[in-house]
């Protein structure tokens, strides 16, 4: 029914979509034990991949998230990876290169 809703009001605004993903991300804590790895790889795969194929912005005239906001979740994408988990840190690794690319994200200074 809400997505219903949702496809009815139109498009999510690029940023807001954005947003979204930063927030879902920012809920999620590293976890303590390796014990409990299996249900977080799957979620952060999905989340990943989402994140890929999103097209939120800036192509088009609605504008992309601010910088600060790219970098902040590729921040936390990061901390949320185990380094054992090789295809997890490869698919953070694209992650990190198609929002840089796609929001162009410099470095200040």
């Amino acid at each position: 029914m809400a997505a219903a809703a949702a496809a009815e009001a139109g498009p999510e605004e690029p940023s807001a979509s954005f947003q979204r993903y930063l927030t879902r991300l920012g809920a999620l804590r590293p976890l303590p034990s390796p014990d409990c790895e299996s249900g977080r790889r799957t979620e952060l795969h999905l989340l990943f991949d989402q994140l890929i194929c999103e097209n939120c912005g800036p192509v088009g005239a609605a504008p992309g998230p601010s910088p600060q906001d790219v970098c902040a979740l590729l921040v936390q994408a990061c901390r949320l990876v185990p380094l054992n988990q090789e295809h997890l840190v490869s698919k953070v690794c694209q992650l990190i290169h198609h929002l840089l690319n796609r929001f162009q994200v410099r470095r200040s200074g």
